[in-house]
This record gives structure tokens, sequence and C-alpha cells, in this order.
């Protein structure tokens, strides 16, 4: 029998599924609001609520990226989908990775953006810097989205929050909407940085694009290039003038990805029309 996930998820669209997993201390409501309607038009998208983010906040701890991969297995059967493409950003990446190596059959395709394979790696994921805004306490309330609008501008790469406002802002209302806890935070960077046996990923059966911007601040294009040489038959995709907000900042290279993957796997075989939520907390 199926468990009942620990964690809370919502699917709208119509197709075969795609499962969408973001990246720290982001939930499931942080995607591109345009970007997501296009998906939903030829895929059923799921987006699941990483533990300590967004309605999962109440979930086991401590916990690991096994854990939460298993917690997407369980939302796949919760969901009644046997097989999806999936896309991962950032620590949804190694979710992503992780759920490819425990249940194969059920990927149809993998999509890793701005993430990197598990331990050790090459050099600091973060640098310095970037990992002390990461982690300093965001203040008071009221201080929220000043402190996120300076994250999400740090994140991407130079210039792009002066060319596209609206889609920082909108990251900047997501954010808000249901912040993650600092302590939760820390719980999924530790689940991060304790991810390790790289060699795994040589069982990883599905067609696999990784992309990664070439101004990515946070996680070094390295990463990319050791996840790509990794994973058997995998591609790598890099893009210019793109950092680390890659739904954001190439939200059609992104598409064109999915469907590269998707077209190729089992996932058109079940189209289904839906609009569900399964909230836990």
């Amino acid at each position: 029998m199926a468990r009942k996930p620990q964690i809370h998820w919502r699917a709208n669209g119509h197709g075969p599924a795609l499962l969408l997993l973001n990246g720290w201390s982001t939930s499931g409501l942080a995607w591109p609001s345009a970007w997501l309607r296009e998906l939903r038009r030829s895929h059923r998208v799921i987006r699941p609520d990483n533990r300590g983010t967004g309605y999962s906040r109440f979930a086991p701890i401590p916990f690991t990226i096994g854990d939460l991969a298993e917690d997407v297995i369980d939302v796949l059967d919760d969901a009644g989908v046997e097989t999806a493409t999936v896309l991962g950003l950032s620590m949804g990446g190694m979710i992503a990775q992780e759920l490819a190596i425990r249940a194969p059959e059920r990927i149809d395709g993998l999509v890793l953006a701005g993430t990197r394979p598990p331990g050790p790696t090459q050099g600091p994921m973060l640098s310095p810097g970037i990992a002390w805004q990461l982690m300093r306490p965001a203040g008071a309330r009221g201080d929220l989205a000043a402190y996120f609008r300076k994250l999400w501008t740090a994140a991407a790469a130079p210039g792009f929050a002066e060319r596209s406002p609206e889609l920082v802002e909108e990251l900047v209302r997501q954010g808000v909407e249901r912040p993650t806890p600092r302590s939760l935070m820390m719980q999924q960077m530790r689940a991060a940085t304790g991810w390790g046996r790289p060699q795994r990923l040589a069982r990883i059966q599905a067609p696999t694009i990784v992309v990664h911007g070439l101004q990515d601040p946070l996680v070094d294009v390295r990463h990319a290039r050791r996840l790509a040489g990794l994973i058997p038959g995998s591609r790598l995709l890099e893009l210019p003038g793109v950092g680390h907000l890659v739904p954001q900042e190439a939200p059609d290279e992104l598409v064109e990805c999915i469907r590269t993957v998707s077209g190729s796997g089992r996932a058109a075989a079940a189209a289904v029309d839906d609009d569900a939520e399964s909230r836990v907390a």
C-alpha cells in the first residue's frame, strides 16, 4: 500500500506528468507564473513543497537527500503517477538525481539545472560571501521582502534584476507568502552537504540534460560539467549570461529541455487532466 506523503504537493494542467523540484529554502510556490502556464498546456505539472518549505514545515526532521527523494516517490504514488519527467533546480536537482538512482522505473527524463553531483565535489559549492548572505537571519517580517530582493538579485546574472524587475518581484512575493524558517533552512543545508557517493550516478538510465548558467554565482559551472560526465549519455547545456535563477532567466531554454527529455521517454503514453492539491500542514 502506498504511503500518504509527509509533504504538501499541488498539481495542475493537462498531459503527461512533469515534476518540478525547487531548490534550497524554496517551496513549490516559487516558480514563474507565466512559465507555469505554458507548461500546463502540455503537462500535468506537479509541484511539491520539500520538507521545511511552503506547507511542509512540520514534516519529520532531521532528514537526508534520500528522505527528500522518498517523499517525492510518495507524492507520485499519491498523485496516481506511474512515471514523470523531472526538473530539479539547485538542491531540487540533487533530489532529482537521488530519485533517479532509487526509482529509475519512475523517471522518463531528467533536467538538472544549477545543481551539483553528490560529494566530494570540486571545490566549495558556494562562495563564502554568497553562503553568508544565504544563511544570515532575515530580520523582522517587515524586512523579508528586502531580504529576498537582495538575495535573488545577487543570485541572478548581473543586470537581470534591472532588465526584468517583475520576475524578481514575483519571486520576492512568493518567498514572503510562505517563508522557510531559518532552523529548517539549516536542516536542508545539512542534508545537501551530507549527500555523497557520486559513483551511484552511473545507475541513472533516464535521458538527462544538465543545464547551467555561466554567470551562476551560487554553484560553479565546474559542478555541472562533472555531473554531466558522471551520468551516462547525458547532455550539458551551458547558458551564457544566465545566473542561478534559470526558470526566470532562461525559461524558453528550459521548456525546450523538458520537451526533449519527455519526448524520448514513456511520459506521452499517459495524459491526465488534473487540478489537485494535498495539504499536510
